[in-house]
């Protein structure tokens, strides 16, 4: 279940993001009929501003702290890492296989109803693995921004790795790792591991949710993220020594 405003393309409740598992439409009713109950004039205010409100264009930049919604009276926090599409125009190289106007974001180890955490509480906390997203909850103002700082030396950014996709120079191995750019010949090389290492997946939306947030502070580890997450990503403990080996191929070359 979504509440959502197509105006302002900003989302007010998800039952998914909430951790709820999906609902039959009996369940649907008695959820709809409590949420009625539960909801106190001070929040039925904050629903008619929601569906009444204007569309609106918010500025962004790396090192941001941000703030979302994860129910209807619990936050989550987050960092904007990098820059995707303002890398691409500094003219640095990047292995460009990326849709849309991504960036790197990181989402901190906490759920709480304080709307007002400080920066510098949320600088100390553990990060669930960065990961792509498109700018669209940035750019219109659904992730508020709440302070910036500048980013430590020892980010975590995804890692791409694999065969070049173009159909003009296929004969390359690829390897993006935030700012880091390093592409070999195919022939001579080995292409390591039988996934798909590319990781070249973006969402609109975080690759996480309450129950994932939860389960990974109690486990105070990324382990229960990793345990659910799709796709094959090379910092996944799961691929311990596919990394390493990709890692040695490019300080080697």
């Amino acid at each position: 279940m979504t509440l959502a405003n197509y105006t302002t393309q900003q989302t007010y409740y998800s039952s998914y993001f909430a951790g709820l598992e999906p609902m039959t439409e009996d369940e649907l009713q008695v959820f709809l009929r409590q949420w009625i109950l539960d909801t106190d004039e001070v929040e039925f205010q904050r629903i008619q501003e929601f569906a009444t409100a204007k569309r609106k264009h918010c500025k962004f930049k790396e090192g941001d702290f941000f703030r979302f919604k994860i129910d209807r009276t619990h936050y989550g926090y987050g960092r904007i890492l990098l820059d995707i599409a303002k890398l691409k125009k500094s003219g640095v190289k990047f292995w460009d296989i990326l849709m849309g106007k991504p960036l790197v974001i990181s989402v901190y180890h906490i759920v709480t109803e304080n709307p007002e955490v400080d920066t510098q509480e949320l600088s100390q906390l553990k990060s669930c693995p960065s990961q792509f997203i498109m700018d669209n909850r940035f750019y219109y103002g659904e992730y508020e921004i709440v302070g910036n700082a500048p980013l430590p030396e020892n980010v975590d950014y995804p890692i791409m790795y694999g065969r070049s996709i173009s159909g003009t120079d296929r004969n390359k191995i690829m390897f993006q790792r935030g700012r880091f750019y390093h592409e070999i010949p195919l022939e001579g090389n080995t292409l390591i591991g039988e996934c798909d290492f590319k990781n070249n997946g973006v969402g609109f939306g975080l690759y996480i949710n309450k129950n994932i947030l939860e389960e990974c502070i109690e486990a105070d580890s990324n382990e229960p993220y990793w345990a659910k997450k799709k796709g094959h990503d090379l910092r996944n403990p799961l691929y311990e020594n596919e990394l390493a080996k990709v890692l040695e191929q490019m300080e080697n070359m």
